[in-house]
């Protein structure tokens, strides 16, 4: 066994005997992970979502999720009363949005992800509001390419931002707030990747917003139209990278080759996963073989791996993702 891994299994052993310290290590790895993901999204919100100067006079970037659903109340409310401010809409909606979906994130998810969703909001905001706006605006118009031509720049940078701050607020078990946590439930409850569900309730309120500003802008509806698009490009990526980095609902099936016939038994010892077993026989040596077939959280792959090779070091053993498992199959539960 290699030096590392000892002293990895030291450590894991030595918590196991200290609960104190170890939800507390948990806890506190939560909140590195929270804080973190507020940054990333805040300074990408900065200096490419809503840039100050001349960049803001660019097309706009309909973001989705609470933001883009206040955008829309702003669109239905201007036909109306002419003198709304967005600002005024969206510091109102933002809140007002979030609170029953935290409530709901807290009964039907977690009582730990609601806390630290709702810790990532406020830190959100507060990195908002103190991020210096000239710095991040300038740094907005350099990787813009100056402040004509930089709108698909920043519709790349932006998600970007905004796709690894929800990643990582989903490997801490948290999220982002807002329709994050409706993605998150949906996938948990499904048991499958986070990124489609974003798409698909993002794609009905950029389409919604399409039409309040076409209906709003008739003139002008070519603009309304190539807003949607930035809006479904930005969205799209931001899927791809959440679905890139969280690997919670990824499920990959193991089959293992082996001459051990306690091999089973390790693997069952170690993982909350059961597996079937078939006889086989080598085509070349003509022994006995053990075919072992087992569905595992792609987390789980490098463990299983180190453990059949202490097992049996001639161990074969091959790796195939899947899309989709039915049937029970243990994901440890959100908190």
């Amino acid at each position: 066994m290699k030096k590392s891994q000892k002293i990895k299994e030291s450590i894991n052993n030595y918590l196991f005997d200290h609960i104190g310290l170890k939800l507390f290590l948990d806890y506190f790895k939560s909140f590195i992970l929270c804080i973190t993901s507020g940054f990333i999204f805040a300074f990408g919100f900065a200096s490419f979502i809503t840039p100050q100067g001349d960049l803001a006079k660019e097309l706009s970037i309909v973001t989705g999720g609470v933001s883009g659903i206040s955008q829309n109340i702003y669109l239905a409310i201007s036909f109306f009363n002419s003198e709304v401010t967005l600002s005024e809409v969206t510091s109102i909606c933002y809140f007002a949005l979030n609170v029953p979906i935290l409530i709901f994130a807290f009964f039907a998810v977690g009582k730990k992800f609601a806390i630290f969703s709702l810790l990532n909001v406020l830190v959100s905001s507060i990195f908002i509001r103190i991020l210096p706006g000239m710095v991040c605006n300038e740094i907005g118009m350099l990787l813009s390419n100056g402040a004509n031509g930089g709108i698909i720049t920043r519709v790349l940078f932006g998600s970007l931002c905004t796709g690894v701050s929800s990643a990582i607020a989903f490997r801490g078990d948290m999220s982002c707030g807002g329709i994050d946590i409706f993605t998150y439930y949906f996938a948990l409850r499904k048991s499958t990747s986070v990124g489609k569900y974003g798409v698909a309730l993002n794609g009905l309120i950029i389409t919604l917003y399409t039409i309040l500003s076409i209906v709003k802008n008739t003139n002008n509806w070519e603009i309304s139209l190539l807003q949607a698009l930035f809006a479904v490009t930005y969205v799209f990526i931001v899927s791809l990278i959440i679905d890139a980095i969280n690997v919670r609902n990824k499920k990959v099936q193991v089959q293992i080759i082996t001459s051990k016939t306690y091999m089973s038994e390790v693997l069952l010892a170690n993982f909350p996963h059961s597996a079937t077993i078939m006889n086989g026989k080598g085509a070349y040596s003509g022994s006995e073989k053990f075919v072992l077939y087992m569905t595992i959280s792609s987390v789980e792959v490098n463990r299983v791996v180190h453990l059949c090779k202490r097992v049996d070091e001639h161990a074969f053993i091959s790796v195939i993702p899947l899309v989709q498992v039915y049937g029970n199959f243990f994901i440890k539960p959100v908190e």
